[in-house]
């Protein structure tokens, strides 16, 4: 069948094609061998342009922390595992921690470097734990600088960087020295703490400093501790009373010393070492006071007599109730109350005609701590 004008051109362009020899020898028509020599050619896909390796520099960190106890500072932060041109970090590099001291009269003086930390390949197993850095200020407090600046750089396995970290700047304010020996002791109203101050240290940079204790307390077996008091540092010793205990428990106390600074805008705490732990068992062996105002009226028919007894209420909080105790003559007092009497009253019914009484009360509290007896007052029933 004779083909329309114009297909010896495309038959002559198609044969020129690796896909016309099969197609040719089937004798079919020019128009439908380019579209099926078109089609196979897209099926094949076109490549596009080649894309660049990367070059594997880590990102920047941007999540650097540092936290200082005393003269130690703490550093934390995350390790990148992408590149800087979104690719996954393949090769083992390093991240180098740099320190810097800066001042009012310096922006900054030449970086020391810290530590130098391992900076593992993205999806290393198993995952690595965060990475850290210690750093001792020790004669930077002398140096007259304001703040300790760290950051830390990420390079690849050529020592190839995108740049420094975010900063992290430490105060350069000395902390006082933690007392040496510290003491507890159980006294009634609860845990009675002293020790023995320290002068405050010198302040050699242009930060403004006040000093202060922290008295911290946790009770034994457990985690969480609790900020009891804060005092101011003086030159004299110190005592301070803990009221917020629970009796019969074990706890332990120490004493960090705090700086508290300002300046530059800026305004913060420093903690400095912890002192030794005291231990104490808060163990109540201590009695409420006496009762005071006991008084005793006669009442009653002559066929039933009695005598009604009152006094002022005890205050302390963990009272439980109070004892009556009654004589004649020379006697020894007895108690008469069967149970404990759980109000500031008593109606001592078991009374006789033409006898003279005489009664005392005691508190006793909820661990059956009892106290001394009241001062006596006496009352007489009628013959």
């Amino acid at each position: 069948m004779p083909g329309r004008p114009g297909d010896d051109r495309v038959s002559l362009f198609l044969s020129k094609s690796s896909v016309l020899p099969f197609l040719y020898s089937m004798r079919l028509p020019a128009p439908l061998i380019c579209l099926l020599t078109i089609g196979a050619l897209i099926g094949c896909g076109t490549p596009g342009a080649p894309l660049p390796p990367s070059l594997g520099i880590p990102k920047p960190v941007n999540d650097l922390q540092a936290v200082r106890k005393g003269v130690n500072v703490t550093l934390s932060w995350s390790a990148p595992t992408d590149t800087n041109d979104g690719a996954l970090l393949r090769k083992q590099g390093k991240m180098v921690v740099s320190r810097t001291v800066s001042d009012d009269s310096a922006a900054g003086r030449y970086p020391q470097t810290v530590a130098e930390v391992v900076l593992p390949p993205a999806l290393t197993e198993p995952e690595p734990a965060p990475p850290t850095a210690k750093d001792s200020l020790g004669s930077l407090l002398d140096s007259g600088g304001d703040f300790a600046v760290y950051t830390v750089v990420s390079k690849n396995n050529q020592g190839r960087a995108a740049g420094p970290s975010n900063a992290a700047s430490i105060p350069l304010v000395p902390t006082p020295p933690a007392p040496a020996r510290l003491q507890a002791i159980a006294v009634p109203l609860g845990i009675s703490l002293s020790w023995e101050q320290a002068w405050p240290p010198e302040n050699r940079s242009h930060l403004t400093a006040q000093y202060a204790w922290r008295i911290m307390r946790r009770e034994q077996g457990t985690q969480a501790p609790v900020t009891v008091k804060q005092v101011g540092l003086s030159n004299e010793a110190t005592a301070v009373v803990d009221t917020s205990i629970e009796w019969q428990k074990h706890y332990d106390y120490w004493i960090t010393p705090i700086t508290l600074w300002q300046g530059t805008g800026k305004k913060g705490v420093v903690e400095g070492d912890d002192s030794p732990v005291a231990a104490v068992f808060a163990n109540d062996t201590f009695p409420p006071d006496p009762p005071l105002g006991l008084q005793a009226v006669y009442s009653g028919l002559a066929n039933q007599p009695f005598i009604d007894l009152a006094w002022t209420p005890n205050s302390e909080p963990d009272l439980a109730g109070y004892n009556v105790y009654r004589h004649t003559g020379d006697e020894p007092p007895v108690k008469i109350n069967s149970s404990m009497v759980k109000t500031s009253s008593f109606r001592d019914t078991m009374v006789q005609a033409g006898m003279k009484y005489f009664y005392s009360v005691s508190a006793v509290d909820v661990r059956n701590n009892e106290s001394p007896r009241s001062a006596e007052t006496s009352e007489s029933v009628p013959q």
